[in-house]
């Protein structure tokens, strides 16, 4: 027998599940495990559609029970008398669940669990993809259990997937104005008299400086409805955390609710054996009083906020240092490269010694103390604190001792650093976290918060083996005791909703060992690059992840190749280009999915502004001029005014000419693969970038119409279907090289560092495609037959060919290539040696005369078969 089942004090949304799972499972019998809540008893008392018909217990032999569907519920415990069935080894459990996964789950042969707004969600899915059937009072009720779950789909829990199963019943004919009185709760008064007493016992409690409220209450009798006082309470007094304690006969109900991530409310519960989501959560005590359960509350709280919020969450680690013995000038030169403001002074056992500051190293540096070592003027005296530190204690050491680093010990080793901007940040992630920021920044600001998770967002952008891969890094990261993070352009392109699979991670550690790990856990080959402290996982069908140690960088003169070293994730971010390319994602459980963002890179994604991260930016790397171009272009950004300004600085005061020549060649071509380039050249030759690299490179309107055609052409190619898509950027390039004279073009390969057999290579193509074009001009169109075409083209590549068509003014040559390119390249003679050997030739040089006389026959249309080109060759090579 099949049973289908869930939670006990069964709500809408289980029983909408029930009826769902009946779909996929109608040999199955529909079988709540004990009570249901009030409305749900009402509903069913009165409304319950024909046709739907749910069994009692007591009905059931559960002995012949060989196979449960759990719908709504995983953990042990919470099915009443079915648990004892579901434990059995001769039943197989098939779940579906939309509550987050604990250590006391059952464990099914099918588990289909997500974190949507409501089971009921999850079920229409596999519906919807097995194609059943639904009426439309089934798809009225299933609508109840959504509507219910996800508040009528106003909850933080909904998900576009919520709002998709709901579009999906009223195309079934879901009447949804009969779901609001079916699932609206009127108060009676004895409900009434406890919310008064929850409300007067209301108190909130700074717990790290996170407000939680916590009200007790109790009665004699249990109540239902409980979960809707807190939600009214919650309302009522604009609460971001509620914890609520109900005693009711012989046992203590909490239900809590929390509306910012720092309080996982589902883990909270599953401490006093309940569970739920990281939103909204319930747990039923019997073994202790309500005093007793509030003190264990607050000790919890304490304890799991706290490792949130402690020296340790908000330090910058691993440490730059400098050994006491190092000159006064290592010190301002380190401060200098890295933008810091203090150094611990470490000594060669990694004790720590002391602290200097830049105020003390500019001092002296004034002073002619440069050679000095640095330990005769370090700061000896100086507050320290352990990773547990609340941060309470380090507001007290940085701003009211004045102290401008503080130093995270483990004994006598430095582990981290907390500075002032470190500081500020995490008090500034408090206050957004209150309703006062609500209030300053407005409903639409305070969506966008920096610290907001998107790990629904990747589920919609990223596919589930990239997901998946994502997840396993975070949990080899966090079992290493590491922090590791998803950076670079596809942290960038999840916000923008675009589709990339460009995975690159960062971690804060050892980035290879990390690397050697997670290719155990993912069964990858690996290659690592100690020097640059990178690794390459590569997986099967090619899929490839890089992984690197978080590092910083430095130039050491403009345009040169940055100096790496190891550093922090901030640090790491800091290296990157633009304040849009900045942006990280916490990949540890826990923390998976937040958004590290130090630099304002979401507001920039928002406003669709390009932003360099400080005003050296393009004279460290030139190169980012032409990339802010490109950037801007690709995505309908703008560039920023202040960023613009200091461009155009770069760009008028030669930085280009210091780049590494090659780097900006591959900034060029990677525009000419974009959609429309002609745009990005536009724009570059606005801002002085194109002549700035080479005067014949200026986007002059020769090249804007080379430009258009060559568009034209590639279109065109395209209709084509061939399999080998050409390279596009290649095309584009050398038109506008072959516009411009030798002397121009040679002068230009000299500036990108073409060097040697690859300037060879270009000048060799050159020389074949204006020769063609020549030779295809003095033939007479009408005349010419096929053969020649064929022959006078057929050792060009595809993008030369292309470029023929872009470059020719004559419609007979562009004819003549366009009918090689979509008929006469495909022709071939069927001859061969060893046919002609077999006909009674003699190899030699023959050969080559018969094969490509035979050649050109089949493409002029005289042979069309093997046999008529066999006879063909007989008639005009008689053989002897």
């Amino acid at each position: 027998m099949e049973i289908i089942t869930t939670h006990l004090n069964a709500d809408f949304d289980a029983m909408a599940s029930m009826v769902a799972a009946k779909k996929l499972y109608p040999k199955a019998l529909m079988v709540f495990p004990g009570s249901q809540e009030k409305n749900l008893r009402e509903f069913l008392s009165k409304t319950l559609p024909s046709g739907i018909t749910f069994h009692r217990i007591r009905d059931i032999d559960l002995d012949t029970v060989t196979r449960m569907i759990l719908v709504d519920i995983k953990i042990q415990g919470r099915l009443g008398p079915l648990d004892a069935v579901a434990a059995r080894e001769d039943v197989e459990l098939i779940i579906y669940d939309h509550h987050p996964a604990t250590d006391r789950d059952y464990s099914g042969k099918i588990e289909i669990q997500d974190s949507v707004g409501a089971t009921t969600t999850l079920l229409i899915e596999e519906i919807r993809k097995r194609r059943k059937k639904i009426t439309p009072a089934e798809a009225t009720l299933m609508a109840h259990g959504i509507y219910e779950d996800t508040g009528s789909l106003t909850f933080s829990s909904t998900t576009p997937r919520d709002l998709n199963a709901v579009a999906f019943l009223l195309k079934k004919g879901a009447k949804l104005d009969l779901v609001p009185s079916s699932i609206r709760r009127d108060l009676d008064a004895k409900q009434v008299q406890l919310l008064n007493d929850l409300l007067n016992s209301l108190d909130i409690h700074d717990i790290h400086g996170l407000h939680v409220a916590i009200t007790v209450g109790s009665s004699e009798e249990y109540l239902g409805e409980l979960a809707l006082l807190v939600h009214q309470i919650m309302e009522m007094e604009q609460l971001d955390v509620l914890f609520t304690l109900a005693r009711m006969e012989e046992r203590v109900v909490l239900v809590c609710r929390s509306r910012v991530p720092e309080v996982d409310v589902g883990k909270i519960a599953e401490e006093f054996g309940g569970g739920g989501h990281p939103t909204a959560a319930s747990a039923s005590i019997r073994e202790l009083t309500l005093v007793q359960v509030k003190e264990e509350l607050l000790k919890l709280l304490a304890r799991v906020i706290g490792e949130k919020f402690n020296a340790g969450a908000i330090m910058s680690a691993p440490v730059l240092d400098i050994a006491p013995d190092a000159p006064i000038s290592a010190a301002a030169e380190m401060m200098s490269r890295f933008n810091i403001n203090s150094l611990p002074v470490n000594s060669g056992d990694g004790d720590l010694e002391g602290i200097i500051t830049r105020g003390v190293v500019e001092r002296a540096i004034l002073h002619h103390l440069s050679g000095s070592p640095v330990r005769e003027y370090m700061l000896t005296e100086f507050q320290w604190v352990n990773e547990e530190a609340p941060l309470e204690l380090v507001q007290e050491y940085i701003i009211e001792k004045h102290q401008r680093m503080l130093p995270v010990m483990d004994e006598r080793k430095i582990i981290g650093v907390i500075t002032r901007t470190d500081l500020l940040e995490a008090m500034h992630e408090d206050f957004k976290r209150t309703r006062a920021y609500e209030d300053f920044k407005g409903i639409e600001a305070a969506g966008t918060e920096r610290a907001r998770n998107i790990r629904e967002l990747m589920k919609e952008t990223l596919s589930e083996r990239t997901l998946n891969v994502l997840v396993v890094a975070g949990e080899v990261s966090e079992s290493m005791g590491f922090r590791a993070y998803l950076v670079g352009g596809l942290v960038r392109d999840i916000i923008l909703r675009n589709k990339n699979q460009d995975v690159d991670l960062v971690v804060e550690g050892d980035g290879i060992e990390f690397g050697h790990r997670l290719a155990s856990r993912l069964k990858a080959r690996i290659r690592t690059h100690r020097k640059f402290q990178t690794a390459v996982l590569i997986m099967e069908r090619g899929f490839k992840m890089d992984v690197a140690t978080a590092r910083t960088e430095y130039y050491e003169f403009p345009g040169a190749y940055p100096m790496v070293e190891r550093g922090s994730i901030k640090l790491d971010l800091y290296r990157r280009d633009f304040s849009v390319n900045a942006l990280a994602i916490r990949l540890n459980p826990g923390l998976f999915g937040q958004v590290v963002d130090f630099f304002g890179g979401q507001r920039d994604l928002k406003e669709r502004t390009i932003r360099i991260l400080h005003n050296l930016s393009f004279v460290d790397d030139p190169t980012r001029i032409i990339r802010a171009v490109r950037f801007e272009q690709k995505f309908g950004f703008k560039i920023g005014k202040h960023t613009q300004y200091l461009l155009k600085g770069a760009v008028r005061n030669g930085y280009l000419a210091r780049a590494q020549g090659h780097r900006t060649f591959s900034e060029l071509m990677a525009i000419l693969k974009e959609a429309r380039p002609e745009r990005a050249f536009e724009r570059m030759n606005q801002l002085g970038i194109l002549p700035a690299i080479h005067p014949a490179l200026a986007f002059d309107r020769k090249i804007s119409e080379n430009f258009e055609q060559v568009e034209k052409i590639h279109t065109w190619y395209g209709y084509l279907y061939l399999e080998k898509e050409p390279d596009i950027s290649d095309i584009y390039f050398n038109t506008i090289l072959l516009l411009r004279p030798t002397v121009a073009r040679d002068e230009i390969m000299e500036v990108f560092q073409i060097e040697g057999h690859r300037q060879d290579t270009f000048r060799g193509r050159w020389s074949k495609i204006t020769s063609t074009l020549k030779a295809l001009a003095r033939e007479d169109e009408p005349s010419i037959r096929h053969s020649r075409i064929a022959r006078l083209l057929a050792d060009l590549t595809t993008e030369d060919l292309l470029i023929i068509m872009a470059l020719t003014k004559r419609e007979g040559t562009a004819r003549a290539v366009s009918l090689y390119l979509s008929r006469l390249r495909a022709i071939k003679s069927e001859l061969d040696g060893k046919i002609l050997q077999a006909m009674g030739y003699e190899s030699g040089p023959i050969f080559r005369s018969i094969l490509q006389a035979a050649q050109d026959a089949r493409v002029d249309g005289e042979v069309k078969t093997l046999a008529e080109e066999k006879a063909w060759v007989k008639n005009h090579f008689p053989s002897t």
